[in-house]
């Protein structure tokens, strides 16, 4: 049943999904001009730079504070060892100096490399700071993102897998990027290691061909991850499924379908910002489009959850 929301209260924003970083020549932050991009052709995307992007949200909307998600484990191909660890300590302190000169409520998914020999070293490391709630790698594979082209499928290695049982001794979430074609795989693993909060990044980062012509793998993929209590669902990234995603109902029913899927409970909106600038999104046009999927879907409460509350809860914001 349809809901009606007065449209004069207002929706708080917790972004569960943010980036900064600086790729200028004087960068501190540990990111690579070589696979990251200067927002707006500025090099460094600080904090200020993201308040003043996830403030132009609307009048709808109040932004309450968020999720700063790493971008290492897109950065430096190649790079393996200490040297990359040593990069993924220095993106935490950078992120952990920004947000604490925010006004806001913020917390930081690190990155680490959960194949590293040396990983409980870097989580202990990454735990001291009271700001880190848990960590994220990219995992893609076939297609591949960028490191992953030559460290191959991850998510099957049994190092990187023992590094992942090690998660839980830090009461560490995991935020999970993975294509479609890997959500067994996925299932298998955090069916082992239940005490793990786990959060599917982007969707399952599904092209429209995973939602047309593969829709079966992909809804079939989905389910088994949703029968796992301790699994939830940020949505985020449309853009990349189609760029145009705010005229397509297609976008919208498959949204409806997976906060269906996982429940109201589980599901968060996210901005995903600077990236989504890539396809031509700001956050007005993002959050505009986020409201017009579930406006006259769900009650002011649920998209209260939707928007901020369960994102807090599971993050411990």
């Amino acid at each position: 049943m349809k809901k009606s929301v007065d449209k004069n209260l207002l929706i708080d924003i917790w972004d569960s999904h943010f980036h900064i970083w600086d790729i200028s020549e004087n960068t501190t932050s540990g990111h690579d001009a070589e696979q990251l991009f200067p927002p707006k052709d500025n090099p460094v995307y600080s904090m200020e730079s993201y308040r003043g992007d996830i403030n132009e949200a609307g009048s709808n909307f109040k932004h309450t504070g968020g999720a700063f998600c790493e971008a290492l484990s897109a950065c430096h191909v190649g790079m393996e060892g200490d040297e990359f660890l040593s990069k993924c300590i220095t993106e935490t302190r950078y992120a952990s100096k920004e947000l604490n000169a925010s006004n806001t409520n913020n917390i930081i998914i690190s990155a680490a490399p959960l194949e590293n020999n040396n990983i409980q070293h870097i989580l202990t490391s990454l735990a001291e700071d009271p700001l880190v709630r848990g960590i994220r790698q990219i995992l893609n594979f076939e297609p591949a993102w960028p490191r992953n082209k030559q460290q191959g499928d991850l998510l099957v290695n049994p190092k990187w897998q023992r590094g992942y049982s090690e998660l839980k001794n830090f009461s560490m979430s995991w935020d999970l990027q993975i294509n479609p074609n890997q959500f067994y795989d996925a299932a298998h693993l955090i069916e082992k290691n239940p005490e793990t909060p786990v959060v599917i990044g982007h969707l399952g980062t599904p092209t429209l061909n995973d939602i047309t012509e593969k829709k079966d793998d992909y809804w079939n993929g989905l389910k088994a991850l949703s029968e796992m209590d301790n699994v939830f669902m940020k949505i985020s990234m449309l853009a990349y499924t189609d760029p145009e995603w705010d005229a397509n109902p297609l976008i919208k029913d498959t949204v409806l379908q997976v906060i269906d899927l996982f429940g109201v409970e589980r599901c968060q909106f996210a901005s995903n910002l600077p990236v989504e600038n890539l396809w031509g999104w700001d956050a007005k046009r993002i959050f505009s489009g986020f409201l017009g999927i579930v406006k006259d879907q769900f009650s002011y409460e649920d998209q209260q959850k939707l928007f901020a509350d369960n994102a807090r809860k599971f993050y411990r914001a």
